[in-house]
């Protein structure tokens, strides 16, 4: 099932016209080479693309990552390399990257969100993370928010601030109105 905000605004994302949701992280979202996980329908990829950036983008549903691809075709983008599966499986794609980005996934990662932001630091110098305001209220409020309870924690910004500065990043930026951002450097 394609995602709720592709589904929503479907027609514009295929005019061109992505809502702002997708181009408000742009101008957080640095270097030439970037890998995003959980890129979904790509619409974010794709935007990275058109801009100049050589795109990895990541996803484990395979009817997002065919819609990804049709995308790209459609608004003649590239170069962007569409990898079905998920980042676990390919941390390969981080070595030579520049940027990680990942938006509304992190605490997918669940129990294994510090093993993996291990192979994420030894490969990639910037991160940027986006969170769920949803899932952070509901985090700050006491509510475990089933099926992600506690790991709900990474989808706020002191979830994400706490993640990154654990691994060895240095928070350069964050953004708190809406879906939070947190944007860590190394080095």
């Amino acid at each position: 099932m394609k995602s709720l905000a592709y589904r929503n605004n479907e027609a514009a994302i295929l005019a061109g016209n992505p809502p702002e949701k997708y181009t408000r992280l742009l101008p957080y979202i640095t270097g030439n080479k970037i890998v995003e996980a959980g890129s979904a329908e790509g619409v974010l990829a794709c935007l990275l693309a058109k801009g100049g950036a050589s795109v990895t983008a990541i996803e484990g549903n395979a009817e997002r990552h065919a819609q990804a691809i049709k995308l790209a075709q459609a608004w003649g983008v590239g170069p962007v390399t569409f990898i079905n599966g998920h980042l676990q499986d390919n941390f390969a794609a981080l070595d030579g990257q520049d940027t990680f980005v990942a938006v509304r996934m992190v605490y997918y990662l669940r129990d294994q969100i510090d093993d993996v932001f291990t192979e994420i630091a030894k490969r990639v110098l910037t991160v940027v993370l986006c969170g769920n305001k949803g899932r952070a209220k509901a985090y700050h409020a006491g509510n475990p928010h089933p099926p992600l309870g506690e790991f709900n924690y990474y989808a706020s910004a002191e979830g994400m601030t706490d993640l990154l500065t654990r691994h060895g990043y240095q928070i350069v930026q964050t953004v708190t109105d809406g879906d939070a951002i947190v944007v860590g450097k190394r080095g």
